[in-house]
Order: structure tokens, then C-alpha cells, then sequence
């Protein structure tokens, strides 16, 4: 059965755009560890701030294939870095926890979409259960820490409620590669890894003043948001990966 190509493959210059989101990306590591070497808390939240505000800029209006729901959930990260500026504002810690939750769900969606074009194949239940047991058990383990922090216990609703799509937005990521093991795939693992891996240093980070942590916690963030980009507007690999539909169908 033949396919249509994308109507992204219209796009040859994309390859320079990407090259270029690499290189904005590594500006923007650079800048905001020199941030949090040199500079205090509300200078490093302000950092980071910015970078994502410049790195959905590109998204938008410089790559020229964008998905909505790719766009609303960098969106959603965006308006998390701005609300993270004031977070001990509980209202402000209230919708920070709320964009992340937005963000990862959006992802998610995005990907079971992706993945809908292809033959779903059950993985091992032992892998499944493993998987589930060592996420949730982690997540307790990183709220029993902190839970101390938090003001009320509306906080740590909305902390289960992002960690959870979070750990969904794992296991989709997981199973993407697990079904095709191709290199579009693993981009795309390791920006929701570099995310996780982000977002929990942020709370051992903040919480319990581990400030060495500081500059991994921006530098897997950066990471992870061109490496999402990089998996959603990359033709070259998309257009492989169409390829093993015939395959995988």
C-alpha cells in the first residue's frame, strides 16, 4: 500500500532551522548556567523564563510546520517557567503545578495520536507492572520528602496530579520506542527523560536545598524542550518513520 508523503517534505531548508534550534538551545544552557553561578534565584527564574519564551518563538514563528497541540503544551511550559517566578505565591504554586500537568497531558495526547497509526502490540505485563510500581513509588517517596513544604494539601493533589502525567507521558515514550526502535523514537525518549529528569531535580532542588542541583535542572530542561521540538517538526525522520507504517500496520 503506498502512502503520501508528508507535506512537510516541501521544507528542504528545515535541516538549517533544526541546526539552528541546537545551537539556540546551547546558547541558552550556557546563559542560564552562567545565570545560576553568578546571579540569584529570581535572576535564574527570570532565565529561564526567557529561554522558553524564545524557544517557542522559533517554534512558532520560524520552523515552519508547527502542531497545535505541540504549541499548547510549550505554551503550557512557558506560562509554568512565569508562574515559577513568584511561586511562594500559593496561587502561583497552584498553576505551576497545573501548566506542568497540562503540558505532559498535551504531550501525551499528541503521542497516543502518533502512535494510533500503527498495530498496537501489548508489551510484557511484568514490564508494565515493574514500571508502574517503581514510578508511583518514586513519586511517593519525592512527595513524603517534601510534603512537609507544602502549605496545604491541595499541593500535593496537583504534585500526584503532574507527577502522574508525567509517568504516563514515560510509559507512552517507552512504548513508542519499545514498538519501533527507530532514532525518531528515541529523540523523542530522551527529551521526556531529560524533562523528568529536570522536573525532579527541581523539587529536590527547591525543596530540600540541595543547590548543587541548580544547573542540571535547567540544563536537562533546555535539553528536553529541543529534543521535543526536534522529535515533532524533523521531516527527515518523520518521513522514515511513515515509512514502517506498511510494516508496523
Amino acid at each position: 500500500m503506498k502512502y503520501k508523503e508528508s507535506p512537510e517534505i516541501k521544507y528542504p531548508e528545515k535541516t538549517v532551522w533544526l541546526k539552528n534550534l541546537i545551537y539556540l538551545g546551547g546558547i541558552l544552557i550556557v546563559c542560564n548556567t552562567l545565570a545560576t553561578i553568578f546571579f540569584n534565584l529570581t535572576v535564574m527564574r527570570y532565565a529561564r523564563f526567557i529561554s522558553s519564551v524564545l524557544i517557542l518563538v522559533y517554534y512558532q514563528f520560524v520552523l515552519p510546520k508547527h502542531n497545535k497541540l505541540f504549541f499548547f503544551a510549550i505554551a503550557a511550559f512557558v506560562l509554568r517557567d512565569y508562574f515559577m517566578i513568584s511561586y511562594e505565591d500559593q496561587e502561583n504554586t497552584y498553576l505551576f503545578f497545573t501548566c506542568g500537568f497540562i503540558a505532559y497531558t498535551l504531550l501525551t495526547i499528541k503521542q497516543v495520536r502518533n502512535l494510533l497509526r500503527f498495530r498496537f502490540e501489548f508489551p510484557p505485563l511484568l514490564a508494565i507492572g515493574l514500571f508502574a510500581l517503581i514510578s508511583f513509588f518514586i513519586l511517593y517517596v519525592l512527595e513524603s520528602l517534601v510534603q512537609e513544604y507544602f502549605l496545604n494539601v491541595q499541593t500535593s493533589y496537583l504534585f500526584y496530579a503532574m507527577g502522574t502525567s508525567l509517568i504516563c507521558l514515560i510509559f507512552v515514550a517507552i512504548y513508542y520506542y519499545y514498538r519501533l526502535g527507530n532514532l525518531r523514537s528515541l529523540v523523542f525518549s530522551f527529551g521526556v527523560f531529560s524533562l523528568m529528569i529536570s522536573d525532579v531535580n527541581l523539587c529536590v532542588a527547591y525543596y530540600l536545598g540541595c543547590t548543587s542541583l541548580d544547573i542540571p535542572v535547567r540544563v536537562f530542561y533546555i535539553l528536553g524542550l529541543v529534543l521535543i521540538i526536534n522529535y515533532g517538526v524533523n521531516t527527515a525522520m518523520r518521513k522514515k518513520e511513515m515509512n514502517l507504517k506498511e510494516e508496523f500496520f
